[in-house]
């Protein structure tokens, strides 16, 4: 990783803390925190047709003896998530299960949240920001929505992307790397960070041999499921299995399938193919240009892997923009003359869940995949004026 006078323009963390002490500012962010779950209470009752999948999971554990169930495949989810509800079975077995898992998503809510403020006390010195930054992303229409109300965990894999991100920050890179592991043991999803991966590599900013912490990590929390009696070619094949679940070029994303009909549904590697291009290309472009990077360009570089990945990427699901939503916000942070960055992300992403949550459709999905190519357009500019600068920074 590089050394203090390349990626860290700003004090550690010793120093932001010396600026923590405003009792106002305490006050305020515990006030937020209470909001923020007065503000989900009373959307756990919602049950959508996901959570009811959900459900007959945690109760298929209750009934087969809690941890030893594993050994049987009654879900589409990789394990973890499995080892979640194996722990909140009895931890809490009196509580509604509808309660328990939307709990587990609204803890990691505020877990996601956590590492944002982290990363925001970064780059500032005062803690408003850093609580500011927090506070954006509890009461993010889609960090609420998706855990409170849908009863979807995307804030966990969430979570893992932003810590990993934390991490490579403070130059931990064995961390950050293990963070990215456990982001891809949840969902595959966490994949959209990947190509960030790719560019630091090609400025020698992270090590390969760390990078293979991320396999092993998801390799070894493989290893409970299988020890009571779960086939590992089973446990291997998840993630497979989920892409051959569904034969549409989108699942309601808002991306660039909303204008190519299903009609070319075979074609979708070559989709990937292009999605694997558009990073190749961008890593040249990095690669060629001499400026250094500093954590700025970091957070810059990430949040452009999350956006742009699902953008182009084919079956793609309408939460995929999750990690992007939530990163936008530190992005926005650290990129303040893009302060409506996760405005047009979040805009995008809430006006698709209404779409499957019920509320029919307020702008068509191709309208709000238009506005994302203008956001990715201005993003892309701005790529350019970065890594083209002559004179190293």
């Amino acid at each position: 990783m590089p050394s203090d006078k390349t990626i860290r323009l700003y004090p550690r963390e010793g120093g932001v803390e010396q600026a923590l002490g405003s009792d106002n500012q305490k006050l305020i962010l515990l006030t937020g925190v209470l909001l923020a779950i007065a503000l989900r209470y009373p959307l756990l009752p919602f049950e959508s047709g996901d959570m009811r999948n959900f459900e007959r999971w945690y109760d298929f554990i209750v009934e087969n003896g809690g941890f030893a169930a594993l050994q049987y495949n009654f879900s589409s989810y990789n394990v973890p998530y499995l080892y979640l509800m194996v722990v909140s079975s009895v931890l809490f077995p009196e509580f509604p299960v509808i309660f328990v898992l939307k709990g587990i998503s609204i803890v990691f809510d505020f877990a996601c949240a956590f590492f944002v403020y982290k990363c925001v006390c970064f780059k500032y010195h005062q803690r408003g920001r850093s609580c500011l930054a927090a506070l954006a992303t509890l009461f993010a229409p889609t960090v609420v929505l998706n855990g409170a109300m849908w009863g979807q965990s995307d804030a966990i894999y969430t979570t893992f992307l932003v810590a990993c991100l934390y991490f490579l920050l403070t130059r931990r890179q064995a961390v950050a790397f293990t963070a990215f592991g456990l982001a891809v043991s949840f969902k595959l999803q966490a994949i959209f960070l990947t190509p960030l991966f790719l560019w630091l590599f090609v400025k020698k900013k992270v090590n390969i041999q760390y990078f293979l912490l991320a396999p092993l990590c998801w390799f070894i929390l493989l290893l409970p499921a299988w020890f009571v009696g779960r086939p590992f070619g089973e446990l291997l094949l998840i993630y497979p299995n989920q892409r051959s679940a569904f034969s549409s070029l989108t699942m309601a994303a808002p991306n660039l399938y909303q204008w190519i009909s299903d009609d070319y549904y075979n074609f979708y590697p070559v989709g990937i193919a292009f999605a694997v291009m558009v990073t190749v290309a961008l890593a040249v472009v990095v690669y060629k240009s001499p400026v250094k990077i500093t954590a700025d360009r970091l957070i810059f570089l990430a949040f452009l892997s999350v956006l742009v990945t699902p953008y182009l990427l084919p079956k793609m699901h309408d939460r995929y923009f999750f990690p992007a939503d939530v990163i936008a916000v530190l992005f926005a942070f650290y990129w303040p003359r893009y302060w409506y960055a996760p405005i047009v992300v979040g805009l995008a992403s809430i006006l698709a869940y209404v779409w499957y949550l019920g509320g029919g459709t307020i702008l068509p999905l191709s309208w709000l995949a238009a506005v994302l190519l203008v956001l990715i357009g201005v993003l892309g500019w701005g790529f350019l004026q970065i890594f083209r600068e002559r004179r190293p920074q």
